[in-house]
């Protein structure tokens, strides 16, 4: 405050008697302090910008300097404004539509695929199922010109002027910024208007803004920080973060977990399209049925696992990774050929190429699964997945090479001798690993990120 006061006294000094201290300075000086503003403008806004403008605003820069110092500022003005007017009218005209396109979730596949089956009748119902939630893709620059054509856009999507008779209102937007190129801040704050405006408007419970990178919205405004203070009862933190950065890829969404307390209504950032349909998954099932959300984590939290149940959540794991209904015996026949392992970090469980001689389901702990001779392609195995049933159902070599990453691993062990006998003895309960397998390639096409607007993927 004090040093304000002290800016402010010196500066009403000068105002009033700078005119006379300047008539002593000599001219030199103020030409040669003239001259060092004009370049570093100069600099500013003709060196500086270059590569950074599109050639039509760039130009415009270039037909300012020219006329001002041919014809002086007035003239130079007058070329701004039109040069401004002439840029916009050209941009509105050129720039794709903001909207690449929109569809609702009703064939996207998140990576949460181990829900159980209850779960999955709430989702895949027509009435509060994935229907409700609203997936709109942008594309190119936000800029103040096309923010009116985006609101009406979406205020028309909304409303169902833009369907069918058999239009659903949408609980649960999805915003994907992904292809957004850059966000002026007059578009940046039109956005949080928009944000308000559909929850209040249209009634959208949750909104949630996909950044798409790790460096959140491209641009300088503090987009995601106002985005994420528009909020209702959602507890962010409880998701194990709220902002764009705190996911580093795909993988890491199958980790977020944690329950939220109370309603999912307000607004959340992400990083990911996958982070943000297991929200909106999360959201649908908590409004129907918020224990089965506890259901799901009583066995994904290691202190909520008894001593010696292994069994018990492995049966847990194989029946919500059936696509369909199984009987129970062939499920305990099945998990009965497992057997229980242990392993500490750092350790191999199997390397790339070797021979496919068992299937593991983890029950506790994470294993990592990369890829030899590429470039770090690697994917998380939390608790509740499966791995290597493919080579054990179909004895093709290993795809990849697994390792613990957890402090310690219990993992439930089914060698290709056991299956083989199984196979024989009790084809109906062996069959159940055709099925694991069957749903566990269906999700992998039918993923979120295999199947908006990018690829000609059909869902199988």
């Amino acid at each position: 405050k004090t040093s304000g006061v002290a800016v402010v006294l010196a500066t009403s000094v000068l105002f009033i008697v700078g005119p006379t201290i300047a008539s002593y300075i000599p001219r030199c000086m103020a030409g040669t302090l003239l001259l060092h503003v004009g370049i570093d403008l100069f600099l500013e806004g003709v060196y500086d910008t270059y590569g950074k403008f599109e050639r039509l605003e760039y130009a415009g820069t270039w037909l300012i300097t020219i006329v001002m110092t041919l014809y002086g500022m007035n003239a130079a003005m007058i070329a701004g404004g039109i040069s401004a007017v002439s840029t916009y009218a050209v941009q509105t005209i050129a720039y794709l539509h903001p909207i690449r396109g929109q569809m609702t979730a009703v064939t996207l596949r998140s990576s949460r695929r181990d829900r159980n089956r209850l779960a999955n009748v709430i989702l895949d119902d027509p009435d509060i199922g994935r229907t409700r939630i609203l997936v709109i893709q942008l594309q190119g620059h936000m800029f103040f010109g096309n923010m009116a054509q985006l609101n009406e856009s979406i205020s028309n999507i909304l409303d169902g002027k833009d369907k069918d008779k058999g239009h659903i209102q949408p609980w649960i937007v999805i915003m994907d910024f992904s292809l957004v190129l850059g966000i002026d801040s007059s578009a940046a704050q039109a956005i949080i208007k928009l944000n308000k405006m559909m929850r209040k408007k249209f009634d959208v419970q949750l909104c949630i803004f996909v950044t798409g990178s790790s460096d959140g919205f491209p641009c300088d405004y503090s987009l995601s920080e106002e985005l994420i203070n528009v909020m209702g009862d959602v507890e962010l933190s409880k998701h194990g973060g709220n902002a764009a950065g705190d996911f580093a890829n795909e993988e890491t969404a199958l980790l977020a977990r944690k329950i939220i307390d109370g309603a999912y209504t307000g607004s959340q950032v992400c990083q990911t399209l996958d982070l943000a349909l297991v929200i909106s998954e999360d959201a649908l099932i908590s409004k129907k049925n918020p224990s089965l959300l506890e259901d799901e984590l009583d066995i994904i939290q290691e202190e909520a696992l008894p001593e010696n149940m292994e069994q018990f959540a492995g049966m847990r794991y194989l029946r919500n990774m059936c696509p369909q209904e199984v009987k129970e015996s062939d499920l305990e026949a099945l998990c009965s050929r497992f057997q229980k392992q242990v392993y500490q970090k750092g350790d191999i469980l199997w390397m790339q190429a070797s021979d496919s001689d068992c299937a593991k389901l983890v029950i506790m702990g994470t294993l990592l699964a990369t890829l030899d001779n590429e470039a770090g392609t690697s994917e998380t195995v939390p608790a509740g997945r499966m791995v290597g049933e493919l080579g054990l159902v179909s004895g093709t070599p290993r795809m990849s090479s697994l390792k613990c990453i957890s402090n310690e691993a219990i993992v439930l062990h089914l060698r290709k001798e056991d299956f083989d006998e199984l196979v024989l003895s009790n084809p109906s309960a062996a069959r159940v690993m055709d099925l694991i397998c069957i749903n566990y390639l269906a999700s992998r096409v039918q993923h979120v990120s295999n199947r908006i607007f990018e690829t000609r993927c059909l869902p199988i």
